[in-house]
């Protein structure tokens, strides 16, 4: 009885702790929250000496977090992040969420991201396979259906395993699939998924609704291609229209004003988009997150953003550094009404 007690007791955990595992280029973690400040970018377990995954190793170590974390124990890169809260969590090792990041190689050079300054490096770095062990965990039912799958890079579509991938999701009707993708090239797979109602979200970040800013922004001339590719997504869609989902990114003194924003609801407006997303440039937030002014103005943008969305009828999301800022200052945020001022 007492055992039974202390398995099923409440604590402060999270659904990534307990049932997640992310992959990445340089080894596993175990969740993908890289927008918190105090989260780090180092694998709990990384690459072995061949460069391959060492499952043992991680599932030996989240194991003992798992445990900690019943013993009221979180690591510091977990502390005050918005996914932890205090529930009775099952005792199964059951993998209920993935997030595939195996490769840094991409089609766009966007100026935010960490692969900016170095591209040629990490374009060059080799994809890890990881479709044999999904094949084989989904036969072992280590992982269900309702699975929240994850997959982003990177750009996903440059993995060898891609259409692999998504098409055994799709062959198994896994239905909580996101994609976070630079929208440069279509894929069959992702189509097929949307005319299925499979994915949750096809994330696209265009930032920008102009030809000029979006090669200022991603240093690729490709605006109409990816525009042309998420009215393609869009008419895929089967009878949720909200799963294309294009994000604008807040990038300060590049895309932080009202006449860029107006250029980018034009075009989902022309592309048939009916959800986007809203988010910050993230190592920005993590430098200013104790800036209540600078927070301010964010919240000014973000408020005009949801304005503009209700006037279009347009749905709407906080994406990542969006999401801890508002759960950092909620009060202000529920405050802030936009002025140009």
């Amino acid at each position: 009885m007492f055992n039974f007690l202390k398995k099923n007791k409440e604590y402060v955990s999270c659904q990534w702790l307990e049932y997640g595992i992310h992959f990445t280029a340089s080894g596993i973690h175990t969740c993908d929250k890289y927008a918190h400040p105090s989260s780090s970018m180092v694998p709990i377990s990384p690459l072995d000496k061949n460069n391959n995954y060492n499952f043992s190793d991680y599932f030996k170590k989240k194991k003992k977090m798992r445990k900690d974390a019943r013993n009221g124990k979180i690591k510091p890169t977990c502390s005050g992040c918005y996914m932890l809260k205090k529930a009775v969590w099952e005792d199964v090792d059951k993998i209920q969420c993935m997030a595939i990041s195996t490769n840094t190689s991409c089609n766009s050079n966007c100026m935010y991201c960490y692969t900016h300054r170095n591209k040629e490096y990490f374009n060059s770095k080799v994809d890890i396979p990881i479709y044999d062990f999904i094949k084989k965990s989904i036969k072992e039912k280590k992982i269900d259906s309702d699975c929240e799958i994850q997959i982003g890079g990177g750009e996903p579509l440059l993995k060898p395993e891609f259409e692999k991938i998504i098409n055994i999701f799709a062959d198994n009707s896994f239905d909580n699939i996101r994609i976070y993708s630079s929208g440069i090239k279509y894929s069959q797979g992702i189509q097929r998924c949307l005319e299925n109602n499979f994915i949750k979200e096809l994330v696209i970040s265009v930032d920008s609704g102009s030809r000029e800013l979006y090669k200022t922004i991603k240093n690729v001339d490709e605006f109409d291609n990816v525009w042309a590719n998420i009215r393609s997504y869009c008419n895929s869609q089967g009878d949720n229209k909200k799963q294309v989902r294009a994000k604008y990114i807040i990038i300060p003194s590049v895309n932080d004003n009202i006449s860029a924003i107006d250029d980018f609801f034009k075009m989902v407006v022309e592309n048939g988009v009916k959800f986007i997303l809203i988010d910050a440039e993230m190592n920005w937030y993590k430098r200013i997150h104790n800036d209540v002014g600078k927070i301010q103005n964010l919240f000014n943008l973000v408020k005009y953003m949801e304005a503009k969305c209700g006037e279009l009828n347009i749905e709407y999301g906080h994406f990542s550094s969006v999401c801890y800022a508002i759960d950092k200052y909620r009060e202000m945020y529920k405050k802030t009404a936009f002025s140009e001022g």
